[in-house]
C-alpha cells in the first residue's frame, strides 16, 4: 500500500517534544509496513533551518520519499501576525491559517497529477484542507489532541479577557473544522478513548479509532535499580508548551516551597527548554536545578527517585508520563496529567492536586521503599504491554487498512464495528498483538 503522510512538523529527531516523538515513531512503524512518502511543513521552533537537510536525509532512510517545505508564518514576526490576521479575516482557526503555504499547495498539486496513492494521512486538523488535491483517495485524519476541547479548556483558565475571547473564538472555529473534516475522513485517529468520546461530542457518529501515544521501551529503560530512593524529584518537558509552562510556574511558586517547608533537604531537577522566570528565580537555590534543554533526559530521569507531573491544562495524553514510567520512576501526578492513559490510582501512580497533596504523596514514597518499588515495576510493565511503539504500530496498521477497506465498501460505520480486514493484509506480529488485546480495538463514539 502506498501512503502519503502530511506532517505539520519534520518528525526528527526521535527524542524531541511529545508530538514530534509520536509522529517520528508512528512514521517509522508505518514505513516498516507500507510504502510511505512524507511531505512535512517545517516548524522552525522545533528544527532550525540549518538542521533541515540532516533531518531530511535521516528520514529518507525510513521513507520512500521525503519533501520538506517552509512554513511562511515562521519567516518573521510580521508573517506570523499576518497568519493571525488571515485567520480572523477568513474566519478559520489559526491551526489552519498558520499551515497555509503556497509551496505546499504547489507540491501536492504536482504529486496528485504524477502519482497514485492508496491512502492520505493528515497528521493534524490543520493539514486536512490539503487532502483536497487527492480527490477520492481515502483520508485518515490524526488528532494529537481534540483541539477544540483543548482550546475551550484553555479559555476557561485564561485570566486575560482579550486572550480568553480569542481562545473561545478559536474553540468554536476548531469545532466547526472538526465537524467538516472529521466527518469526511474514512477514519480519525485519536490518542485515547477519552479523546474519542470528546471528538464524538463535537462530531456525532464520527469514526474514531485509538492509536495511543507510545514510548520507546528500549531507549527509555532503567539503568539503576527500580524504586531507589536517593535521587530527589524530577520533571522533564519543554516549557515552550503552555501546559508545561503552567506546571513549572505552579511548581516554582506553590509546590516547591511547600515541599521544602516539609523537608528542607529535598532536591529537584526541572528540565526543559524556555523555563519561565518563576522557575529560574526558584532555581537560585542550589537544591533546585533548572538546566533548560538537555540532549538526553535519561540520565536525569534515572538519577531521580520520584517523577512529578503537576499538569493542570492541555489535552491528549502525555508522552512525558510514559517516558517516566518506562524508566521505572514512581509517579506523582494530577488526574489530568494521566488522563486517557488508563492508569490506576495507587497501582500505577499516586494522585496529587494541591501542594498539600504533593507533600503527602512525596513523603509516602520517600519513606516506603516497597511502595516505590511496586509503582516502578507496575508502571514499567504497563508501558511494555500497552504503549511500546511496536504495539501502537499495529493499531495504526489496523486503522489504515480499515480505511482502505471501508472506502471500497462504502461509508465508514459509526457504530464502532470494523469492516473485517482480510487476514492476508495483516502482519503476523499484529495478528498476534490483536489476540492479546492490544489497543487497536475500535471505539464507539458518542452520538
Amino acid at each position: 500500500m502506498r501512503v502519503l503522510w502530511l506532517s505539520h512538523l519534520v518528525p526528527w529527531p526521535a527524542t524531541g517534544q511529545g508530538s514530534l516523538q509520536r509522529s517520528h515513531h508512528l512514521l517509522r512503524e508505518a514505513a516498516r509496513r507500507f510504502e510511505v512518502q512524507l511531505v512535512a511543513v517545517n516548524n522552525r521552533g522545533l528544527l532550525p533551518d540549518d538542521q533541515v537537510e540532516t533531518a531530511r536525509r535521516a528520514l529518507a532512510g525510513i521513507c520512500a520519499r521525503v519533501d520538506v517545505v517552509e512554513r511562511p508564518a515562521d519567516r518573521s514576526p510580521l508573517h506570523r501576525a499576518w497568519a493571525v490576521l488571515a485567520s480572523l479575516v477568513r474566519r478559520e482557526p489559526f491551526d489552519i491559517s498558520w499551515l497555509r503555504a503556497p509551496q505546499l499547495d504547489a507540491l501536492l498539486a504536482a504529486r496528485s497529477r504524477a502519482e497514485q496513492f492508496d491512502l492520505v494521512y493528515a497528521d493534524t486538523i490543520g493539514l486536512a484542507p490539503h487532502a483536497r488535491w487527492f480527490g477520492d483517495v481515502p483520508l485518515v485524519l490524526g488528532h494529537h489532541n481534540v483541539e477544540s476541547a483543548m482550546a475551550a479548556r484553555r479559555a476557561e483558565r485564561e485570566a486575560n479577557p482579550l486572550r480568553r475571547r480569542f481562545l473561545r473564538r478559536e474553540a468554536r472555529l476548531l469545532a466547526s473544522a472538526e465537524r467538516h473534516f472529521a466527518s469526511r475522513a474514512q477514519i480519525n485517529l485519536v490518542v485515547s478513548e477519552l479523546d474519542a468520546e470528546l471528538l464524538g461530542d463535537v462530531v456525532p457518529g464520527v469514526a474514531a479509532r485509538v492509536v495511543a501515544n507510545g514510548v520507546d521501551t528500549e531507549y527509555f529503560a532503567p539503568r539503576s535499580a527500580p524504586g531507589h530512593g536517593e535521587g530527589g524529584l524530577v520533571f522533564a518537558g519543554g516549557m515552550d508548551w503552555y501546559p508545561n509552562r503552567d506546571a513549572a510556574r505552579f511548581f516554582a511558586t506553590e509546590l516547591w516551597p511547600a515541599l521544602l517547608r516539609d523537608r528542607p533537604e529535598r532536591r529537584a531537577a526541572w528540565i526543559g527548554r524556555e523555563p519561565p522566570p518563576e522557575l529560574l528565580a526558584a532555581a537560585r537555590d542550589a537544591r533546585l536545578v533548572a538546566p533548560g534543554f538537555v540532549d538526553d533526559v535519561r540520565p536525569w530521569l534515572d538519577a531521580a527517585s520520584i517523577y512529578l507531573c503537576p499538569i493542570r491544562d492541555g489535552g491528549g495524553t502525555r508522552l512525558k508520563v510514559l517516558d517516566a514510567l518506562a524508566m521505572a520512576k514512581p509517579l506523582v501526578a494530577t488526574a489530568l496529567a494521566v488522563e486517557g492513559l488508563g492508569l490506576a490510582e495507587e497501582q500505577h501512580y499516586l494522585r496529587a492536586e494541591s501542594p498539600a497533596d504533593y507533600v503527602q504523596q512525596v513523603s509516602r514514597l520517600e519513606s516506603d521503599a516497597a511502595l516505590r518499588h511496586r509503582l516502578a515495576e507496575t508502571g514499567r510493565r504497563l508501558v511494555e504491554e500497552r504503549f511500546a511503539w511496536q504495539v501502537v504500530g499495529c493499531a495504526l496498521e489496523s486503522a489504515w487498512l480499515e480505511a482502505t477497506v471501508a472506502a471500497r465498501r462504502g461509508p465508514v460505520r459509526a457504530s464502532g464495528t470494523r469492516p473485517p480486514i482480510p487476514t492476508r493484509l495483516r502482519g503476523a506480529r499484529c495478528e498476534e498483538a490483536d489476540a492479546v488485546d492490544a489497543p487497536a480495538s475500535p471505539v464507539r463514539a458518542r452520538s
